[in-house]
């Protein structure tokens, strides 16, 4: 089984117990924002080799982004791709995770994705922000080690010492220090361009969905 694999199921196994004590502490009626980057997996976004002119046209063209991670789009415009596969891949793990739930992850937009039952601080929106941001650490992981991202390869790890001798390490894995590390920018940058008051339930909020992604990508 993959690392991205097996860092998905952490995520979909172990993320429950933290978000329930994270959402305990705050309100249960905040507000969020209708639109997303979540929108990215929705859309079809073309590859940035369609897009000869530079990258503006490509991040403004794309629904969903904040100012901060336009900035990173266009820095990273070969990324996008794989940002929308990660949301992708979390929409449709959750959607397995809540599939016997009466919210089953269904979509209802290429916009808000969710709709409104993102507006409430649930432990399904918490699961939902985490299980997002774990996909985006697996899609942009494993393109590293596919070389199609021009600032990173594969992994170099070491073989694992508990590996059995009789399996072949080709040391070239999924590169998940640099796709935490891109998925922690760009997923977190929404809530790190908010600027609300300490103590105000708007900044519990951000404070939460922070954590949700946190639990996600490790």
């Amino acid at each position: 089984m993959g690392v991205g694999m097996r860092q998905t199921q952490r995520a979909s196994a172990g993320v429950h117990v933290l978000l329930a004590l994270t959402l305990l502490a705050c309100n249960s009626h905040l507000l969020v924002q209708a639109n997303s980057w979540w929108s990215l997996a929705m859309n079809p976004i073309q590859r940035p080799e369609m897009y000869i002119i530079g990258a503006q046209p490509l991040c403004s063209q794309l629904s969903g982004l904040s100012q901060g991670q336009k900035k990173l789009c266009q820095l990273y415009q070969d990324h996008m791709v794989y940002i929308g596969e990660g949301a992708k891949t979390g929409i449709k793990e959750c959607q397995y995770q809540f599939r016997q739930r009466r919210w089953n992850c269904s979509t209802v937009d290429n916009t808000s994705v969710f709709g409104r039952v993102m507006h409430i601080g649930s432990r399904e929106t918490a699961f939902t922000y985490a299980i997002s941001a774990a996909g985006v650490v697996n899609a942009v992981s494993r393109a590293c080690r596919e070389g199609e991202l021009s600032t990173c390869g594969c992994s170099r790890a070491a073989r694992p010492r508990d590996l059995p001798r009789d399996w072949l390490w080709g040391g070239c894995g999924d590169n998940i220090n640099y796709g935490y590390r891109f998925a922690r920018e760009f997923v977190d940058a929404r809530e790190r361009e908010k600027n609300y008051a300490k103590g105000s339930i708007e900044h519990a909020r951000t404070l939460m969905n922070l954590q949700n992604n946190e639990a996600g990508r490790m």
